[in-house]
This record gives structure tokens, C-alpha cells and sequence, in this order.
């Protein structure tokens, strides 16, 4: 159990080392009630800022970038899948626009479905999430546009040390794919790899880690470097 450890802070020295485009703190807070075995409710917050990487600043904390308000509804099928569906979620972003910090904002919203089945391999728990989003892209503006997007995700759970009973600290390691449509053209948006320390107990997580992400904006690319605390509460 080692290696995964090892290779957690060999990940986050990286981050540092490495001359990355933009530097963010990402904080989500996922709440969720199952009233019934087949069931449930969610909703998913986050709160995004970045540095103003315009005048080659580290600070992570120096300006918004991305609120999202997502509710949910679950339906688990045969305890094996989870289908899950929100019907209407907020995005509200925030684009530098030059080494002074002078920012533009626009909104988003999105309905979105997904799928989603955990497999259990040896004491690795592999969760296997899909989404398909509808994205009504800046909301009231003459730059409106409509696009979807597929993102497929790949988690990897694995056990470190058990502190108690119901009290777990363990590694996740995560990768997802987004594959986009908008106007006439389809193909690769970004793709995101995290890695985490998580601990949990009972229902409720905590994961605090490091995500990298590639972008693709035209036929150029630029990364992300993230710290990322994510969260699940379950009522």
C-alpha cells in the first residue's frame, strides 16, 4: 500500500515543479438522502478560483472562476446500477481578461443524465461513472450556443489503513474524458486526472488531492494544475 502513497506526493511536488498554464482550488461539497433502497435526492455544490496566470501569478485564491449549483435524482437499479438525472443546473463563470485582472463573466446551465456501477476487485473498489450534458452556453448574451458533451470517468479506490471500524483512510485515483459537440464540429474537449487521499467514515468522504487536466481550445492545447478538496455528505 505503499506506492500509492508514494506516488500521491510524487504528484503534488510535481505540481509545482512543472511550468503549468493556470493554477486553480477547486472545492466541491456533494450532498445526498436515499429515502428508499431504489431512491434518492442530491445536490452538488462548487466553488472554483484561480490565479491570474495573464501576469504569471501562483496565487490559487486571487479570483473567482467557476460556481455550479447541480441538483439531482437517483434511481439505483437492481443494487447494481445508479441512474441519476438534473434537470437544470447553474454554472456562472469568470474569464481574465489581462495581467491587471479586469474579468468578464457568463452564465451556463445544463441538463444532465448519467449512469453509474461500482465493481469490486479484491478489496479495490472500480467505480465507472457516465454523463451526457445539454449545455446552454452563456445564457442572454448575442454569444449564445448550444452544445452537448460526453464524459466518461474511471475511479479507482484503493484501502490504506483502517483507523476504526467505520473510520477508513484510503487512495483514489480518477480520469475522466470529455468528448464535446458544439456548432458543426465533435471531438476531444479536456481530459482530468486526480489523485486523493480519502477518508471516510460511514457514508461521508473526504478527499483532498491534486487533478491535472489537458485542454483543447481550437487546435491548441494548455493545462490546468488543481487543488482539489472533494467532498460527500450522505443524509
Amino acid at each position: 500500500m505503499k506506492k500509492p502513497l508514494l506516488f500521491f506526493f510524487f504528484t503534488l511536488a510535481l505540481s509545482d515543479l512543472v511550468a503549468q498554464d493556470r493554477h486553480e482550488a477547486w472545492l466541491r461539497i456533494n450532498i445526498s438522502n436515499w429515502r428508499a433502497e431504489t431512491g434518492g435526492w442530491g445536490i452538488e455544490l462548487h466553488q472554483r478560483t484561480q490565479s491570474n496566470y495573464l501576469a504569471n501569478d501562483k496565487n490559487i485564491f486571487s479570483s473567482p472562476l467557476v460556481t455550479i449549483i447541480r441538483p439531482w435524482l437517483y434511481w439505483r437499479i437492481n443494487s447494481k446500477w445508479i441512474l441519476s438525472y438534473s434537470p437544470l443546473s447553474y454554472h456562472g463563470f469568470t474569464t481574465l481578461l489581462n495581467q491587471q485582472g479586469d474579468r468578464d463573466t457568463y452564465t451556463e446551465l445544463r441538463t444532465t443524465f448519467g449512469i453509474q456501477r461500482n465493481f469490486k476487485l479484491g478489496t479495490v473498489i472500480n467505480r465507472n461513472r457516465a454523463w451526457y450534458e445539454f449545455r446552454f452556453i452563456d445564457i442572454g448574451s448575442d454569444a449564445f450556443s448550444f452544445g452537448t458533451r460526453l464524459r466518461i470517468q474511471n475511479t479507482f479506490i484503493i484501502p490504506l489503513l483502517a483507523l476504526s471500524k467505520k473510520n477508513h483512510l484510503g487512495y483514489q485515483l480518477a480520469n475522466e474524458f470529455f468528448i464535446a459537440q458544439r456548432s458543426s464540429s465533435i471531438g476531444f474537449d479536456h481530459n482530468r486526472l486526480f489523485n486523493a487521499l480519502q477518508w471516510k467514515k460511514g457514508k461521508q468522504e473526504i478527499n483532498l488531492g491534486y487533478q491535472w487536466s489537458l485542454h483543447k481550445s481550437g487546435s491548441s492545447l494548455y493545462d490546468r494544475s488543481q487543488l482539489f478538496l472533494n467532498t460527500n455528505f450522505e443524509l
